[in-house]
């Protein structure tokens, strides 16, 4: 690598200093003077801010305002300071990045500002300020071309150079598939493996967390994780920036098999452990019902399953029908169809009939399933979605002791249209029921 083509970023000091934002010397602005911000964090859970001020009038509040930016949108907050009630002081506040209803990545990008009051109720806002947070644990660095950086630690950059090859070819690659363009530049935050990144993770259950290795995660529209420097690990998280960009809608997302499907199919192999769980799947007729695949499931021993399914059903499509089609069903996705409709719309069969053909081309008998009635189908769009993509057949293998235990679901599960009948008949039978009992009451009134 040349220099032209390495950033190096500022050695973190013993405190894990992050981030020198102003100049060291004061501002003054009015009674204020307003020294350097000093940005600290221990670990990814949490971020210190820290702004020397003087106030003759002494200060009566001080806020911290930040946004975090986000091509889905930026997402702002603020938060009151603590200070001593003196002429000279710091105020300090610390923001929380990881809690049950707060996830902020590292590697996101800040804006920040400080607004401040004193006794006299002068008022003092000063400029934005940017910064970028990382895992102030370890010492980064940065390489940028093109619309990607790479950020990573240590003296090996072998592993940041793979990952930003990887991670740019996949996007190019999928770009292609789907007919899209990336409009924000990607950043890939790179550790040496999970153990030194699970303080960066978002939490997940305590029990999947203890049987899954994660290789990588697409924890923003524009940010990726890399645990593990695989290339393919990182193809799959990259194809999930581009599948975001291609089919998720203002009101609607594309169903997990397809988003996660589309991401195995861009890698050069799906692996080893997707492969030999559907290949099993179909051998023993246990595959899972598509509709069963719309969302990642929550039972680990599923997850080789599901990635495996959905990625011979892509394959299917892509083969099948051709590279123009399965474009055409991302963009009518993302223009606000369900799956039903942009399925019937480019390819002229719905879930049920796409799950069908994939089992006729694997040698397994259809399955002849009750009508949809119109109106009834579960939509797609969610309120939240979690930013976690987790291939495992590329990741390391499953911690010694896991086994699959739990028996995928079968297809012989009951319609929604079938429960719809047992409902009615019930109805039926209850007002029958009711109208024998009136008529009964009536009776022995009229016998009294």
């Amino acid at each position: 690598m040349t220099p032209s083509h390495l950033a190096v970023s500022a050695t973190l000091a013993a405190a894990l200093l992050l981030a020198s934002l102003v100049p060291a010397i004061p501002v003054s602005a009015g009674t204020f003077e307003v020294g350097e911000t000093r940005i600290e964090t221990e670990d990814p859970a949490a971020i210190s801010f820290r702004l020397p001020v003087q106030s003759s009038a002494g200060l009566q509040s001080a806020r911290l305002n930040f946004k975090v930016l986000n091509p889905d949108g930026n997402i702002g907050g603020s938060g009151d300071a603590d200070f001593a009630p003196t002429s000279t002081t710091d105020a300090t506040f610390e923001l929380e990045t990881i809690t049950a209803v707060r996830y902020i990545p590292v590697g996101s990008e800040f804006v920040i500002e400080w607004e401040l009051t004193d006794k006299n109720g002068t008022t003092f806002v000063t400029a934005e300020e940017r910064f970028t947070f990382l895992d102030a644990r370890y010492d980064w660095q940065s390489r940028t071309e093109g619309n990607t950086t790479v950020f990573w630690y240590g003296e090996d950059d072998s592993n940041a150079n793979a990952a930003f090859i990887a991670s740019s070819s996949s996007i190019a690659d999928t770009e292609a598939l789907l007919n899209v363009m990336v409009p924000y530049p990607v950043k890939v935050v790179v550790w040496r493996s999970e153990d030194e990144g699970n303080l960066a993770m978002r939490p997940r259950g305590t029990i999947f967390d203890a049987l899954i290795l994660t290789g990588g995660q697409r924890v923003a529209p524009d940010l990726l994780f890399v645990f593990e420097p695989a290339v393919d690990v990182v193809r799959h998280e990259a194809a999930h920036i581009v599948t975001k960009v291609a089919g998720d809608g203002a009101f609607t997302r594309v169903p997990a098999w397809l988003d996660e499907g589309t991401a195995v199919y861009m890698q050069t192999q799906p692996g080893r452990g997707y492969t030999e769980a559907v290949n099993f799947a179909v051998q023993t007729n246990t595959a899972i019902n598509l509709r069963s695949l719309s969302s990642q499931p929550n039972d680990p021993s599923l997850v080789n399953l599901f990635y495996g399914q959905s990625w011979s059903t892509v394959r299917f499509l892509v083969d099948e029908f051709g590279e123009q089609p399965f474009a055409d069903l991302y963009a009518t996705a993302k223009a606000g169809s369900t799956t039903d409709t942009a399925l019937q719309t480019v390819y002229g069969f719905d879930t049920n009939g796409l799950y069908n053909l994939w089992r006729e081309d694997n040698g397994l008998p259809t399955i002849n399933f009750a009508p949809t009635i119109p109106g009834t189908a579960v939509p797609v769009a969610e309120g939240t979605r979690a930013p976690l993509a987790i291939p495992t057949s590329v990741a390391p293998a499953p911690r010694s002791g896991t086994t699959n235990t739990t028996k995928p679901p079968s297809d012989t599960t009951t319609a929604p249209s079938d429960g719809l009948i047992v409902a009615a008949g019930t109805a039926l039978l209850v007002l029958i029921l009711a109208g024998g009992a009136i008529a009964l009451l009536r009776k022995n009134s009229l016998d009294i």
